[in-house]
Formats: C-alpha cells, structure tokens, sequence
C-alpha cells in the first residue's frame, strides 16, 4: 500500500472515533444546565434543641453592718477582757468590742475630756458616782459587775525571804503598791490601815510604807515589778494572782476582816452611737456566761 493509501485509512478511523464519542455525549446531555436543588433538613420535632432556661442568681440575705463597741475597762480586767471578746462576738455575731484599759482614774479623765466610748467598767465606785452627777453616764444603766479582793504577791524566787504580812513591816524589804487615786491603791491602804489598827500596830506601819519602792498607776503595773523581780512583794487583786502563770508567783492572803472588797459597776455612757448594742453587752457581762468568764479569772460575785 502506497503512502497516500496509509493516510486515508488513518484519516477514515479517525472520523469513526470522532463520530462515537458525539454520539455518547447526546444520549447523556439533555441540553439544559440547571443548579442542583438545595433542602434544608428540618429535624424532627423530639430532635429540635431548646435553648437552657436561665436560672437566676440567688439573692443574698441583707447582712447586718458590722459594729465595734468601745469599753473604757479597768486594767485589772486585762486577762479577761481577752476572754471576754472572742466569748461576746461569737454570740453577736457581727460586733466586736475594743477594749481601753487603763487605770479606772484615767478612763474618768478621758471621758471627762471629751473622749468618745460605749461602756465603762470601773473598779471604783467613787469614780463611777462622779461620772452619774456629772451626766456622762445613763444612770439607770450603771450596775455592780463583779468583786476583788486585795493580796499580797512574791517572786517564786522570794527574794526579800517574806514568809507573812508581818515581814512587810521589817526594814530593808521593796515593796509595790498603786497610787493613791487609782482603784487598787485605795483598797490597798484601807487594807493596810485596818492590819495596823488591829493585828499589828502603827510602828509596822510606818516601816511598811518606808519599804515602798514603786507606786504605780495601775494595778497590771504591780505584777510587772514583782513578776520581774523588782520588789519583793506588791499588794494586787486576787483575780491578778489567779490569772498568773502556775509557779510564778506566791500569794499571802489578807484575812476579810482586814480586807477591803473592791466592787467593780459597768455602765452606758452617754457618748454611745448605739445604745441597744451597749445595754445588750453590759446584759451579756452580767449574765451566767459573763459571770462565768470574770469566775475564771478570780473575780468573785456580787454577793461575795
């Protein structure tokens, strides 16, 4: 076969192929192009989701504002009063109280200079009536709180070797006491008077007061010097002696016919910005648990 003869022939099959594949691409166009349908699938109604209900936020219960009474409180209250506040705040909750301590004779100072407080606790009546007739206290609140006694404290080193009351009266021992005006040393010298008139006599003493070292403004001031060693005794309230520490100090007791029972009074002042949370404080010091707690520092009851 010539050349040319090749030629037709690949040409020929060429047209048949050609000629097919036109033919399948009619059978399967129909000649219209269209977008295929788009469905949005609609979930069965136990398939839909319902959006959480909201719950709303608890409401919180209105608290009470918080309160801090202010009590101007002998400092012979000092063991406890830290007894004495935890012991209130956890029955009121909410109120705390802050404690001035300091010599019943200053806190008589400070009110009368303006200072502002709830409650005063003194260990003295005499300073308690000078503040009823000068109207710092409401009157009708001012009631007896509580009782001391006075004693004698020792190192339990015992230093100055006193054994009894009638060795205050030697020469050379150092003795404590409290001033003149403040609470502790009052009783103190009404003690001592009734000792010299009755079971010593005036020459003990003259002595006794001739063996004073340190006069101090408040009765916690004569613990320090005896429990430091500076004296070799001190006159305080029994209620201090019994707060101590086991073994620190040794006590010798003035017999109750000699004795001058201090009797501490708590009252409202005026100066007062809340007078229930004060009446319900001085309630709570003279009620079965405040008179449990002063107890258990060595005060005594009323009645004692």
């Amino acid at each position: 076969m010539t050349n040319q003869g090749k030629l037709l022939v690949g040409f020929a099959v060429l047209c048949v192929v050609l000629c097919t594949a036109l033919a399948i691409s009619g059978c399967t166009n129909t000649g219209t192009t269209s977008a295929p349908a788009t469905t949005t699938a609609t979930p069965a109604p136990s398939q839909q989701v319902t959006p959480a209900a909201t719950t709303p936020a608890p409401v919180k219960p209105t608290e009470a504002p918080a309160k801090t009474l202010i009590a101007f409180t002998a400092a012979s209250l000092k063991g406890a009063s830290d007894k004495i506040g935890p012991a209130y705040t956890n029955v009121t909750p909410g109120t705390t109280v802050k404690f001035n301590l300091d010599g019943t004779q200053v806190l008589k100072q400070q009110v009368e200079n303006g200072a502002k407080a709830d409650v005063f606790i003194s260990a003295s009546n005499t300073y308690t009536n000078t503040l009823k007739s000068e109207g710092y206290l409401l009157n009708e609140t001012v009631k007896p709180l509580t009782s001391n006694y006075i004693i004698v404290i020792i190192p339990a080193s015992n230093p100055g070797n006193i054994t009894s009351l009638a060795d205050l009266g030697k020469a050379g021992k150092k003795i404590a006491m409290g001033t003149p005006d403040v609470p502790v040393g009052v009783n103190t010298r009404q003690s001592i008077a009734k000792l010299a008139n009755g079971t010593f006599d005036s020459a003990w003493n003259t002595t006794l007061f001739k063996n004073v070292v340190s006069y101090e403004t408040t009765e916690p001031g004569v613990m320090t010097k005896v429990s430091l060693g500076e004296v070799d005794a001190g006159f305080v309230y029994e209620s201090s002696y019994k707060a101590a520490k086991n073994g620190t100090l040794i006590a010798i007791p003035i017999p109750v016919k000699d004795n001058s029972l201090q009797t501490y009074t708590i009252g409202v002042l005026n100066t007062t910005s809340d007078k229930d949370a004060a009446l319900k404080f001085e309630n709570f010091m003279l009620s079965a648990q405040g008179q449990q707690i002063l107890a258990d520092f060595g005060f005594r009851p009323i009645s004692s």
